[in-house]
Protein backbone atom coordinates (compact mmCIF):
# COMPACT_ATOMS: atom_id res chain seq x y z
CA UNK A 1 0.00 0.00 0.00
CA UNK A 2 1.20 3.52 -0.79
CA UNK A 3 2.43 5.75 2.00
CA UNK A 4 0.52 9.03 1.45
CA UNK A 5 1.56 12.40 2.86
CA UNK A 6 -0.72 15.42 2.93
CA UNK A 7 0.94 18.51 1.49
CA UNK A 8 0.22 21.66 3.51
CA UNK A 9 -1.62 24.02 1.18
CA UNK A 10 -2.77 21.18 -1.08
CA UNK A 11 -2.13 20.82 -4.79
CA UNK A 12 -1.65 24.58 -5.18
CA UNK A 13 1.10 24.76 -2.55
CA UNK A 14 3.88 25.00 -5.19
CA UNK A 15 4.24 28.52 -6.61
CA UNK A 16 2.60 28.93 -10.01
CA UNK A 17 -0.14 26.29 -9.73
CA UNK A 18 -3.88 26.88 -9.65
CA UNK A 19 -6.67 24.31 -9.28
CA UNK A 20 -10.44 24.10 -9.47
CA UNK A 21 -13.01 21.36 -9.00
CA UNK A 22 -16.64 21.11 -10.06
CA UNK A 23 -19.55 18.72 -10.09
CA UNK A 24 -19.86 17.78 -13.76
CA UNK A 25 -22.40 15.01 -13.22
CA UNK A 26 -19.98 12.19 -14.05
CA UNK A 27 -20.85 10.37 -10.82
CA UNK A 28 -24.35 9.89 -9.42
CA UNK A 29 -23.27 10.99 -5.92
CA UNK A 30 -23.54 14.68 -6.77
CA UNK A 31 -20.07 15.31 -5.32
CA UNK A 32 -17.30 17.16 -7.20
CA UNK A 33 -16.00 14.83 -9.90
CA UNK A 34 -13.91 16.91 -12.30
CA UNK A 35 -10.66 18.74 -11.53
CA UNK A 36 -8.47 21.15 -13.47
CA UNK A 37 -4.88 21.90 -12.49
CA UNK A 38 -3.06 24.72 -14.31
CA UNK A 39 0.60 25.63 -14.24
CA UNK A 40 1.93 29.11 -15.04
CA UNK A 41 4.80 27.50 -16.94
CA UNK A 42 4.95 24.51 -19.30
CA UNK A 43 4.51 21.26 -17.39
CA UNK A 44 4.27 17.53 -18.12
CA UNK A 45 1.11 15.64 -17.17
CA UNK A 46 0.01 12.03 -17.35
CA UNK A 47 -3.25 10.15 -17.00
CA UNK A 48 -4.12 6.51 -16.48
CA UNK A 49 -7.39 5.19 -17.88
CA UNK A 50 -9.03 1.77 -18.13
CA UNK A 51 -11.54 0.12 -20.42
CA UNK A 52 -11.98 -2.77 -18.01
CA UNK A 53 -15.56 -3.70 -17.13
CA UNK A 54 -14.38 -4.56 -13.60
CA UNK A 55 -13.59 -1.32 -11.79
CA UNK A 56 -12.65 -0.43 -8.24
CA UNK A 57 -15.23 1.40 -6.13
CA UNK A 58 -13.13 4.57 -6.27
CA UNK A 59 -13.63 4.68 -10.07
CA UNK A 60 -17.42 4.46 -9.89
Amino acid sequence: MADWKEVPGGVTAPKGYKAAGITAGLKPSGLPDLALIVSDVEAIAAGVFTTSVVRAACVD
